[in-house]
């Protein structure tokens, strides 16, 4: 949020040469935004009439629309309507009431538009590609993970790390596995992460950008009603089945041969896979399932 005393932009935006009205909480208003004039003046804002040389496709927010370096894409606002200058920031519903970072203690019962931070610049982020959500990962005792990494204001990730146990054990992605740095710009990167464990476990994502900012480890540490640009680590909950392990090995074979799909996990095995003798004869060497009095 820049000084009350300080020149700053905001920009309404229309559809095919209408305004847009939005309706939230009874309230209709138009899509309003501003960005400091300081960053007008560093060459950090432009109009954008074009695309890879062709006309601006009517997605990306034909015929102009602003382009905001380093900031949030809702500052970067499509089919320009009006640019004016201000003497304050925006008292728009998006700038003063949805885009807000709130910490861990506020909540329904507390808040307050002043006690949130204005997101601009982008944060610094990363997010899991692969493996997806709730995914049935078969593996050697490692799985490979891919995403993204980014950061606003002109900074760029130099360091991204990967959890494969919901956050305890951190592996570092290596160099030679990120695209190559620039600013603006994502880079991607790929790691094999080593995970002995079986069953439901959690793969997490975090970033350090050249700034040495790095992500909240929980959504709840920095959030909005909206979740909005949401910075925490990303989250990601696989179902990991471990061919290392000698049991495991043993039974996806007998799939194979059997020619029975492992998936879904929830559905119990359609053919026997324990002979009665060989309970009895475990039960004979065991002490039984209840203690004796």
């Amino acid at each position: 949020m820049v000084p009350r005393h300080t020149s700053s932009r905001y920009i309404f935006s229309p559809i095919h040469g209408k305004l847009v009205l939005t309706s939230k909480q009874g309230e209709i208003y138009n899509y309003v935004v501003s960005v400091p004039y300081s960053k007008v003046k560093l060459n950090e804002v432009m109009l954008a009439w074009e695309m890879n040389g062709e006309p601006l496709p009517k997605i990306h927010g034909f015929p102009l629309r602003a382009v905001v370096f380093g900031y949030i894409g809702a500052r970067s606002v499509k089919w320009l309507y009006r640019i004016k200058a201000l003497t304050h920031p925006s008292y728009a519903p998006v700038q003063s009431k949805e885009y807000l970072y709130f910490n861990s203690q506020v909540g329904k019962h507390n808040q307050l538009y002043t006690k949130g931070i204005q997101i601009q610049e982008m944060p610094v982020s990363s997010a899991i590609m692969e493996p997806w959500q709730k995914q049935v990962v078969v593996h050697n005792g490692t799985i490979s993970v891919k995403g993204w990494a980014y950061s606003g204001g002109g900074r760029w990730p130099e360091r991204v790390e990967v959890s494969p146990d919901g956050g305890f054990l951190w592996y570092e992605v290596p160099l030679e596995n990120l695209s190559p740095k620039r600013k603006y710009a994502w880079r991607i990167w790929h790691i094999e992460v080593p995970l002995d464990a079986e069953g439901w476990t959690e793969i997490v994502a975090r970033c350090w950008d050249n700034a040495l900012n790095t992500q909240p480890t929980y959504v709840r540490s920095a959030w909005n009603w909206g979740l909005h640009v949401t910075s925490s680590c990303h989250r990601v909950k696989i179902y990991s089945v471990n061919k290392s392990k000698p049991l495991t090995k043993a039974r996806l074979e007998e799939f194979a041969e059997k020619g029975i799909n492992l998936a879904p996990i929830t559905r119990p095995t359609p053919f026997r896979i324990q002979p009665l003798e060989e309970v009895e004869k475990f039960w004979a060497e065991h002490d039984p399932r209840d203690a004796e009095e």
